[in-house]
């Protein structure tokens, strides 16, 4: 059986993988020219200030696109279909690339409230993906 890869912490990003094991969804804020910034770095890529700091999210978004996968990619890892993948438009003002957790992923469309959950896929390893149709 081949071993599924999954994402890796740094130092850049460790509060933000702290946050999903504690179930906060945190993205960056520069102090320097007020960008929301997301995925974690250590510099503003507006204004390449060192001047990031951590916020949390409400967790809260809609959906910004989306597509169904019918097919497992890696059947042999534990994949599944049907399942959606895509970006989520999160309220505070950055978009990120999530599975999105739906019943019935036929009848998900653009502008679907999301709500964040967190999911432990590995030990150690919580990720954040999105229930659709949140209220």
């Amino acid at each position: 059986m081949k071993q599924v890869t999954y994402p890796r912490s740094s130092l850049d990003s460790e509060p933000y993988w702290e946050g999903c094991r504690s179930g906060e969804l945190r993205y960056q804020h520069c102090t320097s020219c007020g960008s929301v910034v997301f995925h974690p770095r250590a510099l503003c890529p507006y204004c390449l200030h060192d001047t990031l700091e951590w916020k949390a999210s409400a967790g809260r978004g809609r959906v910004y696109s989306y597509s169904v996968q019918h097919v497992p990619l890696r059947p042999d890892a534990g994949a599944y279909a049907p399942r959606v993948l895509g970006i989520a438009e999160v309220d505070e003002g950055f978009h990120m690339f999530a599975e999105f957790l739906a019943d019935d992923p036929e009848q998900v469309a653009i502008g679907d409230p999301l709500e964040v959950v967190f999911v432990e896929v590995a030990d150690d390893l919580v990720l954040p993906k999105f229930r659709v149709g949140a209220k």
